[in-house]
């Protein structure tokens, strides 16, 4: 179980740092900060480079998080809410929610994933195993029910926020 959970950490902590070097970075056949900030505003992401630059934080951090299986019920939720904003955003720019037709599929795929591992934990091969080693008392904080349910809450809170803003600012667009 433990190899198991330290693969899909490893993928899905890889993806979200190689998502994040694209948008600002333009690795990785990315299109990098300006053209994705242009990108960000007319999905009603504004300002789009400043959005850019948190996007590419916020996956930046729960990659290393899911990496390296440190705190990751706080990465799983970060890659979550991050995922279900790009998840939803191309969804409703698509009209559809698959990922053929341009639509959140994808994102929503590896924020379910990400949430998954906060309710399992990191596993072993992991710094959390370290430090619930070292600090017994850490352990219900980096895995299992609780830590899952917070870090789903978490996850829809940040998200509920970033989706009312892209609603009321294409609301208000007469471009939109």
């Amino acid at each position: 179980m433990d190899e198991g959970l330290l693969l899909l950490r490893l993928l899905i902590g890889a993806v979200l740092l190689a998502h994040a070097a694209q948008k600002s970075l333009g690795w990785f056949q990315g299109q990098g900060l300006g053209v994705m900030s242009g990108v960000f505003e007319s999905l009603g992401l504004r300002p789009g480079r400043v959005m850019v630059r948190m996007a590419s934080a916020t996956e930046a951090l729960a990659g290393l998080s899911l990496l390296l299986g440190l705190f990751l019920p706080l990465g799983a939720a970060a890659a979550a809410g991050t995922m279900t904003v790009a998840g939803a955003v191309s969804q409703l720019k698509a009209g559809s929610f698959w990922n053929a037709r341009g639509g959140g599929e994808y994102p929503y795929v590896l924020a379910v994933t990400a949430t998954g591992l906060a309710f399992t934990g990191a596993g072993a091969f992991s710094a959390d195993a370290l430090l619930a080693e070292r600090f017994p008392g850490l352990a219900p904080l980096l895995g299992g029910t609780t830590a899952g349910t917070a870090a789903v809450l978490l996850a829809a809170a940040a998200a509920l926020v970033f989706l009312t803003l892209v609603r009321r600012r294409t609301a208000k667009s007469p471009t939109a």
